[in-house]
């Protein structure tokens, strides 16, 4: 006797217990509840590919966990992209804890603006300090985003300065989703919650999350790219740090950029 697999619609011998095509359970039985929770819990905690077995092999692990995945190790990862999703989303949660920046009132913060006799340069400077008050809480708030654009940038630089090895421009974004998920997860975890603490947030907030970033992506690369050398690991050091400050300027003059200019007046 055949039976058809409801999933995928393919036929098997009844004694089958599993699908030969998706792998799907051959005896079902209505849902319940603690289906729901199995799920979820082996989602996040199976011990081939969880994401918190994830997490713990891009600590203990870093770059391999990137080496094993782009040659062939699928199965055994998070997969990454739905890797960088829930960190972005945890990242959410954890910015939305901390008090709300209000919206600046420029003309309290900048007396000066009332001097300004001409009403056209004395509008235009409310402008620029509306948009300035704006961009500095998109950056804070949505610093995930931003993290997620850079990503596109990170594989192209890391690609560029290690062509001569075997892996194309996907496999590099690859690994920078993952060595970049990994640092905003401990951004949001630790960083943000002690800056919400202790009140230094800003400029030490972002210095100490480059520093983290530093370090982690050029250890991460070593081994990603399986290197034996202090030289080599110099290398990955001095690709990271230029990655930062190339992204540290691109995405300065497009907030300046739009500080000044409102991009022509589509975003003000």
């Amino acid at each position: 006797m055949e039976a058809i697999c409801k999933n995928c619609d393919t036929s098997y011998s009844e004694r089958y217990n599993y699908c030969p095509n998706c792998s799907q359970k051959t005896q079902l039985h209505r849902l319940s509840f603690h289906d729901i929770v199995h799920e979820a819990v082996h989602y996040f905690t199976h011990a081939d590919k969880g994401l918190l077995q994830l997490i713990r092999d891009l600590f203990t692990k870093r770059g391999l966990v990137a080496y094993e995945y782009v040659n062939g190790r699928r199965k055994k990862y998070f997969p990454p992209l739905n890797f960088f999703l829930i960190i972005a989303a945890v990242f959410v949660f954890v910015s939305m804890q901390g008090t709300p920046q209000e919206k600046a009132d420029v003309i309290q913060q900048h007396p000066e603006i009332n001097k300004i006799e001409d009403p056209v340069k004395r509008q235009h400077t409310i402008a620029v300090y509306q948009r300035d008050d704006k961009a500095a809480r998109f950056t804070s708030k949505y610093s995930n985003l931003m993290a997620m654009c850079s990503l596109p940038l990170t594989a192209l630089i890391f690609w560029l300065f290690y062509r001569k090895n075997k892996y194309n421009y996907i496999e590099h974004l690859v690994a920078g989703i993952y060595m970049t998920g990994i640092c905003l997860l401990v951004y949001a975890l630790v960083i943000m919650p002690l800056s919400f603490a202790f009140g230094f947030k800003g400029e030490p907030a972002i210095g100490l999350f480059f520093l983290l970033q530093l370090i982690y992506f050029a250890v991460f690369y070593y081994g990603f790219l399986q290197k034996t050398n202090k030289w080599q690991f110099a290398k990955a050091l001095g690709v990271s740090f230029l990655n930062l400050v190339i992204w540290a300027v691109v995405s300065g003059s497009l907030v300046r950029f739009y500080i000044t200019s409102g991009f022509g007046g589509l975003l003000n």
